[in-house]
């Protein structure tokens, strides 16, 4: 028993049920035969067992609930009269929120006030208000729909706790994977840098080929960190050989097909004692490609262009794998066209002088070449490729300008055109004026 002593110092005494249960109502009411009618519905209701504890006025009530609150208990249901001497029902649902604000609350009345319930509404949170005399069906169906309510209630609040619990370590986890993949990425990233500079101490520099000729730029724009495009060249006071290519992909697998393929055209080269011989350089340089690769199909390739040009007869010697030499002679485009062969192909192993092609240079000449990265680039006013009609208007524009000017003007307009767009690939163009 729980013994709660009112303000006038009588003495209540409270009553708790030994027989197990599982949800515990407090009964307030100042009309002792409406509670143990009260009392004697709730036990007619089968499917629950209840623990119910009773006090005579609202003060002795909300002593009672400090004790329950501190021994650990929770109440479910909290039946109160609304017309009680020293504090009305509503608001002693209202002070009943302090200990059990998630319990149901449940408001009787013979002669029900508006104010009154529309303030247990918003104040207490009255789950029902139910008119004296109670009826005893009524009455049932609304314990039962309470309790149901309750538990709903619990067994959502405990989901969420479960689902917060959750949340929170995902949330954890998902930062711990976040921070992981950064710190990955910075060291892909700082391996894909590393591996830039690698391939820029290789490959041949933008910077050396224009200071050794002038009158010469090579432009070379990578999609990505390292690029599969690439360009060679040899130059002396008699001759220069050049090829500018594009290789199979871009990225860090474009640039591993490039380094390779420049090996072998600088090996090619090298060992070759006739400078002049296109097709023996082409050929050799293929099968050491392929011999390096092992490989037996066109998966690792190349589209290149490559010339060699004597500086003093100016008679240019042109093999093309895909890509095509045009030469601009006052505002003439010319057109040596590359064949459908690509390199790395075993097929270049049967090319023959027929394949080259010659083409007797003259002073003011311009000679382009370019990757399909140029062309293949989306943008403008329609989102389209450039295009390959357009870049050959924009070199037969440009050829009309300095030399010095012929990149610049070219960077520009590639910028110009892609705008916010993607770059869609790696770009090289080669640019020379006789």
């Amino acid at each position: 028993m729980h013994q709660a002593t009112n303000n006038s110092g009588l003495t209540n005494i409270i009553e708790i049920e030994s027989k197990s249960i599982e949800h515990t109502i407090l009964i307030i009411d100042d009309d002792n035969n409406l509670t143990l009618s009260i009392k004697e519905k709730l036990y007619n209701i089968p499917e629950f067992d209840f623990i119910v504890e009773t006090a005579n006025d609202p003060f002795t009530g909300l002593k009672l609930m400090n004790i329950l609150q501190n021994e650990g208990v929770n109440v479910s249901l909290i039946i109160s009269d609304l017309s009680m001497p020293g504090m009305q029902g509503d608001v002693f649902l209202e002070e009943s929120m302090k200990f059990f604000p998630e319990s149901k609350k449940i408001l009787m009345s013979g002669n029900p006030n508006l104010d009154a319930v529309v303030h247990s509404i918003n104040s207490a949170n009255i789950y029902r208000m139910l008119t004296k005399p109670i009826q005893e069906l009524d009455f049932q169906l609304t314990i039962k729909q309470a309790i149901e309510s309750l538990e709903l209630d619990l067994r959502l609040k405990e989901v969420n706790l479960k689902l917060k619990h959750i949340n929170s370590n995902l949330s954890n986890l998902i930062e711990e994977k976040i921070y992981e993949l950064a710190y990955k990425n910075q060291q892909l990233t700082d391996s894909i840098h590393y591996a830039g500079l690698i391939q820029k101490s290789v490959l041949s520099s933008e910077n050396d080929f224009s200071n050794e000729i002038p009158n010469a730029f090579t432009l070379i724009l990578p999609k990505d960190i390292v690029s599969g495009d690439f360009f060679w060249y040899h130059n002396d006071e008699n001759h220069l050989s050049y090829c500018i290519a594009d290789s199979t992909g871009h990225g860090v697998p474009g640039a591993f097909v490039s380094l390779l393929a420049f090996g072998a055209l600088r090996e090619s080269f090298e060992q070759n004692k006739l400078k002049e011989d296109v097709n023996s350089i082409i050929c050799a340089a293929n099968n050491q490609f392929r011999k390096i690769l092992n490989n037996n199909s066109n998966k690792d390739s190349a589209e290149l262009g490559y010339f060699f040009l004597d500086w003093k007869t100016l008679e240019l010697k042109y093999c093309g794998f895909k890509t095509t030499l045009y030469i601009i002679r006052k505002s003439e485009l010319i057109e040596l066209k590359g064949g459908k062969l690509i390199f790395g192909d075993e097929i270049i192993e049967q090319l023959n002088e027929s394949n080259i092609q010659r083409f007797q240079l003259m002073a003011g000449d311009s000679i382009f070449m370019t990757s399909d990265g140029f062309t293949d680039q989306f943008g403008g006013k329609n989102n389209k490729k450039f295009g390959s009609n357009r870049f050959k208007m924009l070199i037969n524009l440009i050829s009309n300008h300095h030399h010095k000017n012929h990149k610049k003007l070219l960077i520009k307009e590639f910028l110009d055109w892609k705008e916010d767009n993607e770059q869609t690939d790696d770009v090289s163009v080669f640019g020379l004026t006789i």
